[in-house]
């Protein structure tokens, strides 16, 4: 990837309200956080025509967690089914600890009875990213390995779409799809980086801890610092207030085929290239700093650093939101 395309991705990213001074992270525990995925599949479901979207409602009510995603609503009311699309989007999230799955590159972890209505109860840990890294000390790097979110998401497209499935599986495949579409536009899920200290990477940022305070103490590392950077809502009238902040920011009608799918393609370069770009604003923005030095403090990321990195989270947001909705319509519509 080239600094060209870099230039070429930041060219939508506003200089004005949206590029303010961003505040400081919150700690994050989960892929963008839920605040992320949740905006995301406010912003794709409010885009979806009314046909689709009567589809995507009656595959959820069939999804085989539907117990425990739609405790307090009635799924049958729009607001209900609306708020269902919400929480889906983060149930893959949610099975990391939940004890019914197991982890299945885990040696240690036993698997566990299969419940009705799902095809697997392993926990997919590697659909969340794409496992590769780049280095610019010279040592060598991890070359892409698969399956991992990139190939593994046109697949879940097709079966979602299959009539001749089970509802239970396509609304599993669904959730998944939701949710990978998420992963795949955050960057640190699109690369890491190899140094000499450490040769398989630094884990997406987990491993890169940065100083975000006065004092090397204040300390998070990189990776829960973009999952971070589009805020903490956890109401859905905060959440709409954020997603439609976010679209007037990045209005549709900017980004041409780019906000979509373009007709004719297929999905998996498309998807290839929504990895790629994520990987790149990783390389050349997120890690923009050198890497810490063995014993040394922690790199300090500055408010100029924060500033871009929270406009830039707004966009891949905005854009993953747009993305996952023309991916469902083509899909489903």
């Amino acid at each position: 990837m080239s600094p060209l395309l870099v230039f070429s991705l930041l060219l939508a990213v506003p200089t004005a309200a949206d590029a303010r001074p961003h505040p400081r992270p919150s700690p994050a525990v989960a892929m963008w956080d839920a605040t992320g995925h949740r905006a995301i599949a406010a912003i794709a479901y409010d885009r979806l025509q009314p046909a689709t979207r009567a589809r995507v409602d009656a595959l959820l009510r069939s999804h085989p967690a539907l117990d425990s995603l739609s405790v307090g609503l009635d799924v049958s009311s729009p607001v209900g089914a609306r708020e269902l699309f919400l929480r889906a989007s983060v149930w893959p999230d949610l099975i990391r600890r939940d004890r019914r799955f197991y982890t299945e590159t885990d040696p240690a972890s036993v698997p566990t009875p299969l419940l009705a209505g799902f095809p697997t109860m392993a926990r997919r840990a590697g659909w969340h990213y794409l496992t590769r890294s780049f280095s610019t000390d010279g040592t060598p790097t991890q070359s892409l390995q698969a399956p991992n979110a990139a190939t593994i998401l046109p697949g879940l497209a097709d079966a979602m779409a299959d009539a001749a499935l089970p509802a239970s599986v396509r609304a599993y495949d669904l959730s998944w799809i939701m949710h990978i579409v998420g992963d795949l536009h955050q960057p640190m899920h699109g690369t890491s980086r190899s140094t000499a200290a450490r040769l398989n990477g630094d884990a997406g940022g987990n491993a890169e801890w940065v100083q975000l305070g006065a004092t090397s103490a204040d300390t998070m590392n990189l990776h829960a610092v973009w999952d971070g950077l589009v805020g903490r809502e956890s109401r859905t009238i905060q959440l709409d207030s954020l997603a439609q902040q976010l679209t007037a920011g990045f209005p549709l009608s900017r980004g041409g085929s780019d906000y979509t799918i373009p007709d004719g393609a297929a999905l998996a370069a498309v998807v290839s290239d929504w990895a790629d770009e994520s990987a790149t604003l990783a390389r050349y923005v997120a890690y923009d700093f050198p890497p810490r030095e063995v014993g040394g403090a922690p790199p300090r990321l500055t408010t100029a650093y924060l500033t871009l990195a929270g406009a830039i989270a707004r966009q891949r947001v905005t854009l993953a939101g747009y993305r996952l909705a023309a991916l469902l319509e083509a899909r489903l519509g």
